[in-house]
Order: C-alpha cells, then sequence, then structure tokens
C-alpha cells in the first residue's frame, strides 16, 4: 500500500478470537486488495485492464472492482476532472524518482492524448481503455479503502476499540481501552516532528501532501502531484487533512483539495462540510482543525 501499517486492537471479550487470528484476517484482506488493485504486480486486475488498451477486448469485472471504478467517476465529475485516474502515465514525464534528467517535456503531449477518464468506456462486458498506452491507476482510492475494509472486519468480528494506519491514513474503532479518543499526529511537512494532534473516535482522518516527493526544474521544487488537464504538476497546498466518517471519503476529500490552488482548495474544503487543516507552502496552516491541534499526547 506504499508505507508503513500500524494495527492497534482490543480482542472482542467473550469471544475466542484471538489478536493473532484478528491481524491475520486483516493482513489476508489488505494481501488481496494489494494482489488486485497494484498496478507493480504483473498479474493484477489493474495491470490486465492497462495491458488490454487499445486492444478491442473489455475486461470483466467484479461488483467490488466495478463500484471503484465508479467511484472514481463522480470522484472525477465533482472535481471537474482535476482527479483523474487515468493521469498516472504523465510520470514518464516527470519522473520523481530519476537523479538525472527527470523532466522530460518531449513526451508530455503525446502522453496527454492518453489521459482522459471521459475516454474510458465502461458497460455490461466491463472496462475498456480505448487508446493503445492508457493506464488507470487506483492508488488514490485504494490505501483508503483498504483502511475502511479493515475497518469493517474488525468491527463484524466484535471488535469496539481499534486503529488502523495505512502509510499515514487512520481509521479508528471507538475509544481505547481506556477510555479516551485516539490521539493521532499530524506530521510538519518540514520536518520529523508533529505539527500536532487531533482526537478521533470512531472516525477517519486521511492526509493528502504535495511534499515527499519533489524535484527541481528550471530553479523551481515541484511536488508530485500532476494536473491532468495541463499535465503539469499543481501547486496546491502542501498538505491537507480531511476527518470524515470513512477513511475514504475523507482521502477524497483532501486529495481534490491539493490538486488545486490554496485559494481554491479553501473553498472547496469549506463546501465539503467535514473538519479540515490545510498547510500552505509558507508553513502557514488553516481550517477549523488549526484550533484542535494538541501537541500535549505527544
Amino acid at each position: 500500500m506504499g508505507g508503513a501499517a500500524t494495527l492497534v486492537i482490543a480482542p472482542p471479550e467473550g469471544r475466542r478470537t484471538t489478536a493473532a487470528s484478528l491481524v491475520g484476517a486483516v493482513e489476508s484482506r489488505l494481501a488481496t486488495l494489494e494482489r488486485r488493485y497494484s498496478r507493480y504486480l504483473a498479474d493484477s486486475l489493474v495491470s490486465t485492464i492497462n495491458r488490454a488498451a487499445g486492444g478491442g477486448a473489455f475486461t470483466r469485472l467484479d461488483p467490488e472492482s466495478a463500484a471503484l471504478l465508479e467511484i472514481a467517476d463522480q470522484l472525477w465529475r465533482s472535481s471537474g476532472g482535476l482527479f483523474d485516474i487515468t493521469s498516472g502515465v504523465l510520470r514518464k514525464a516527470w519522473r520523481f524518482d530519476a537523479a538525472k534528467a527527470p523532466v522530460d517535456l518531449s513526451q508530455l503531449e503525446t502522453l496527454q492524448k492518453k489521459v482522459g477518464w471521459d475516454k474510458v468506456e465502461r458497460t455490461s462486458e466491463g472496462v475498456y481503455l480505448p487508446v493503445k498506452g492508457m493506464e488507470i491507476d487506483l492508488g488514490g482510492l485504494v490505501k483508503e479503502y483498504a483502511a475502511d475494509c479493515a475497518v469493517r472486519l474488525l468491527r463484524d468480528e466484535g471488535v469496539t476499540s481499534g486503529l488502523i494506519e495505512l502509510a499515514g491514513d487512520v481509521a479508528t474503532i471507538g475509544c481505547q481501552p481506556s477510555g479516551k479518543p485516539w490521539q493521532v499526529a499530524i506530521r510538519a511537512p518540514q520536518g520529523r516532528d508533529p505539527l500536532g494532534g487531533i482526537a478521533l473516535s470512531n472516525a477517519a482522518a486521511a492526509t493528502s501532501g504535495n511534499y515527499a516527493r519533489t524535484l527541481r526544474f528550471e530553479g523551481r521544487t515541484y511536488g508530485h502531484l500532476l494536473n491532468p488537464l495541463t499535465g503539469w504538476p499543481v501547486e496546491g497546498p502542501t498538505s491537507v487533512t480531511v476527518i470524515g466518517e470513512n477513511c475514504l471519503s475523507a482521502g477524497a476529500v483532501s486529495t481534490i483539495a491539493c490538486l488545486q490552488s490554496p485559494e481554491a482548495a479553501m473553498v472547496w474544503l469549506s463546501e465539503a462540510g467535514l473538519p479540515w487543516l490545510m498547510i500552505d507552502h509558507n508553513a502557514g496552516y488553516s481550517g477549523p482543525l488549526a484550533t484542535e491541534l494538541d501537541l500535549s499526547a505527544f
């Protein structure tokens, strides 16, 4: 899922279920999602869809996969095309993992012809990418969805106190065994120390950021989030954290915010109606959560 994972649970009383069996069940569920949706695995569903691009054949979808693509469609529409799961091919022009020559703008025009969720065909037969070389990448959805799946699994097993964290996104069940809310740190983009912490109970917090992977080009520093409409890196907020009932909705709101200008992001976040914290490139922060940050628990 692209990062470290943490699971904290209090096994339910009065059941034979053990902590080890619960951990094993969560690991198995996460591994299944990884095998199905990772673009890095050649036999995943995502890789199968991508290989078929331009070849004329639809790839059949199971109900879960069809539902995830429908969510991607809804987010594409609500974001005005900024959230686009076909935009991953642009990384071939902006190589944030390259030590030398990280930018190749000569490819940009050709790559942009392979971007556009509106090009994707979805029917009862499945899904089809009509342009050879097109790709989908569910990385902007699956990690948050996986956290929600883990929470659902644990609740079904009777867990009433738990927390799962997947590469910075957190979902909680109830409170800590002590009865106190879970304390979750928000990292300061400029360092490893937390900016502060927020209290969660039966809620999730997702953070999207544009500072972890950067490159220098023509005297400027760019983050890894790319605008599918222009092909260039976005110049939006440094980091956005959103609290929601589930991780998927919180992550969608925070990601779309980071794809906009700071001014537009503030409007988007305010209209979403969820608690949020936005950090700009000057390390200033704003939003309803700004007054709730607490370092005393860390």
